[in-house]
């Protein structure tokens, strides 16, 4: 059995090497056999930050968040599609995105993005 690495996902600090991440997602049982690898980052009551890494024709079908979020390409190029709009995103691209959006994403080559998502403060 694969042994788990522990991550610490909330501190009052923290910092990654994203290329390292990259190469360890990469490297990994799930880039072998899956269309894409991702780990969470960063885990709190407000914000999510996952890193993903698609292979080329990899998508991640329709789908939405609870909160707003950002993606941010740090490899490759990605097409994002998102109520009738599409854009294709490179190297260096951000695009937000509000609450609740249906959107889905696909790799146009081999890439790799961050994830953040604003959760949605609980009314009590």
């Amino acid at each position: 059995m694969a042994e788990i690495e522990h991550r610490v996902l909330d501190a009052p600090m923290m910092s990654f090497a994203l290329d390292e991440e990259i190469a360890k997602l990469k490297s990994g049982h799930q880039w072998e056999i899956e269309s894409r690898a991702a780990v969470t980052l960063v885990k709190t009551a407000a914000l999510t930050l996952v890193l993903v890494v698609l292979h080329k024709g990899g998508t991640l079908k329709e789908h939405r968040a609870e909160g707003p979020i950002t993606v941010a390409v740090l490899a490759g190029s990605i097409r994002f599609r998102a109520s009738g709009d599409e854009r294709i995103l490179t190297r260096g691209a951000i695009l937000t995105l509000t609450s609740a959006l249906p959107h889905e994403v696909e790799a146009l080559e081999e890439s790799a993005f961050a994830l953040t998502v604003i959760q949605p403060q609980k009314v009590s």
